[in-house]
């Protein structure tokens, strides 16, 4: 059930956004279909997540002023640089030889290992596919406390800012994605911190309201809101990318993506259902940065050593079994390297620091 150490509401519901952008992410590049509203909002959902648990998480100390800035940035990045480095690592020889020992890959891994490449055109600087939006989450990580102190300071300051930051990703989003030149040309423009700051700031508004209250939603009922929320993503997936960001469809899926967020993080998780909301949150941060490294791996090296066709070539069923085969994969992956690789480090790195083990999610 849900416990003062995690909402695992949240945690299933960041598991279900990881396999949604993995899916995403497979079929797209292998031409099968363009899932692009579960690409895009998989992520949104991360960042509403990530603004929901920290702030559930930190409350009390900012209400008790125990809150410590250092010992903060150097908890959440300890959460992120183990595994990213360690996958940043594995890809280095290929990236070396597709672009040379120049100074341009020195500087980005540099950029990487400190997580500073969010303030440099993220989606042109991260050297993992996905990276970027850790770049991003890095800037909202030195933004938390501002951000806290609005939100505590009265409801209607919160929900002020809200209104500011949702009124500039509004923006942001017309002058790049909804320019004439369209998605594509503007990918990288559109990356930005502003693009994503409302959702990072309204998942700290909903993980305070649920730290004041967190009422049990009968698990059923708020698990189908959450199911009836993916659907309705993909019911609202446009042919051409982008295009989900953008007029009406942009403003159900902002208004979806604020509701699954809300109704999981009151759901009364129990019994079997834990364990699966367990294993998908344990799972998400590995799958959102294995799978592209597995796909790539499995089409780049191991079918052709195997005198296999290029999975582009194969048919349509065996290119969805191939993505499934890298989810599974993927998860498997995930599921290890939290318990035996990131976990340990993480505690080991409290420990020295003297941190302690923080209360939260």
């Amino acid at each position: 059930m849900n416990s003062p150490e995690r909402v695992l509401g949240w945690d299933l519901l960041r598991g279900l956004s990881a396999l949604a952008v993995a899916l995403y992410h497979l079929l797209l590049w292998q031409e099968v279909t363009g899932l692009h509203s579960f690409g895009s909002y998989g992520v949104y959902l991360f960042f509403l997540l990530s603004g929901a648990s920290l702030a559930y998480t930190y409350a009390d100390r900012f209400r008790e002023s125990r809150f410590a800035l250092g010992p903060f940035l150097w908890v959440r990045y300890m959460r992120l640089a183990p595994l990213y480095l360690a996958l940043m690592l594995a890809v280095l020889p290929w990236k070396a030889r597709a672009e040379g020992w120049t100074g341009d890959l020195v500087r980005k891994l540099f950029l990487n290992a400190g997580f500073l490449f969010g303030f440099f055109d993220p989606a042109a600087n991260a050297v993992l596919i996905g990276g970027w939006s850790l770049g991003i989450e890095a800037i909202y990580y030195l933004a938390f406390p501002l951000l806290m102190v609005v939100a505590l300071r009265s409801q209607a300051a919160g929900l002020g800012l809200l209104a500011v930051l949702l009124a500039l990703q509004a923006f942001w989003i017309a002058r790049t994605v909804g320019s004439p030149s369209g998605y594509a040309a503007n990918a990288v423009a559109y990356h930005q911190v502003p693009a994503f700051a409302a959702y990072f700031m309204g998942g700290c508004l909903i993980g305070l309201a649920r730290r004041r209250a967190s009422p049990r939603l009968a698990p059923a009922l708020a698990m189908s809101g959450v199911l009836a929320g993916l659907v309705a993503l993909w019911l609202l997936n446009p042919v051409r990318a982008g295009d989900e960001l953008l007029g009406w469809r942009g403003a159900a899926c902002c208004a979806v993506c604020f509701g699954m967020t809300w109704l999981a993080g009151g759901v009364d998780v129990r019994h079997g259902n834990a364990r699966v909301a367990t294993s998908l949150g344990d799972a998400t941060y590995g799958l959102y940065l294995m799978h592209p490294v597995v796909y790539f791996a499995l089409a780049w090296v191991v079918v052709p050593r195997l005198g296999l066709s290029p999975p582009l070539q194969w048919s349509t069923p065996g290119r969805v079994l191939l993505a499934a085969g890298v989810i599974g994969v993927a998860y498997v992956l995930a599921l290890l390297s939290e318990h035996y690789f990131e976990r340990p480090l993480r505690e080991w790195s409290k420990r020295r620091s003297r941190l302690g083990r923080p209360a939260g999610p």
